[in-house]
């Protein structure tokens, strides 16, 4: 069942400010999650304009379309969705896109892998879950609780600097306030996603 109250909230978004990728995908989500999924095909698309490298971006597009039968479009789009994801260490939609790339029988494009060694983790080093590759570990929690302790213990520096300036973004485009307790999960959803957390 489509929210209308949240599709009229980023359409309003979009109308003040065209070139807001963050309320367009948000549009997208919103039209998929209510299965919506023609609907969020061409909000997607301008993400993708807008934002080339939100590889996230891809991964939806290709579900929407594969979910209303455009199965040769929905490869076109993992195919450019796969590598912009490898090339940007984004494990989460890249997984999501071989995942669909498979189902659709498509073929899987190889990529490398790191392996982290005992030498490494003397060093304070981990393998981040976010894009794969050996980084330096944070050099304290980000925060307190649980969340803050894994995202301590899997989430390399440079992809909490990464976080850093895509969760103000988010915020600001968004306009949330994180006083309120639907605006933090927004955020928290954003950001477990985009480190790849679950």
């Amino acid at each position: 069942m489509l929210d209308t109250a949240r599709i009229e909230r980023f359409e309003k978004m979009i109308a003040v400010d065209p070139d807001n990728e963050l309320a367009y995908f948000s549009l997208a989500r919103a039209y998929m999650d209510g299965g919506a999924n023609k609907e969020a095909i061409a909000p997607l698309m301008k993400v993708i304009q807008l934002k080339p490298d939100f590889s996230k971006a891809y991964a939806l597009l290709a579900a929407a379309q594969k979910e209303v039968g455009d199965r040769e479009g929905a490869l076109l789009i993992l195919a450019k969705g796969y590598k912009v994801a490898n090339d940007m260490g984004d494990l989460m939609p890249r997984n999501e896109m071989a995942a669909l790339i498979k189902d659709l029988g498509g073929e899987i494009p190889s990529t490398e892998v790191q392996e982290l060694t005992p030498d490494q983790v003397a060093a304070g080093m981990i393998q981040c879950v976010r894009c794969g590759k050996i980084e330096p570990k944070l050099a304290e929690r980000p925060f307190s609780g649980p969340l803050g302790e894994q995202i301590y213990a899997s989430v390399g520096s440079h992809c909490w600097k990464l976080w850093i300036g895509q969760g103000t973004k988010i915020i600001n485009e968004l306009r949330l306030n994180l006083t309120e307790p639907t605006a933090q999960d927004v955020y928290d959803m954003h950001m477990k996603e985009f480190l790849n957390i679950r």
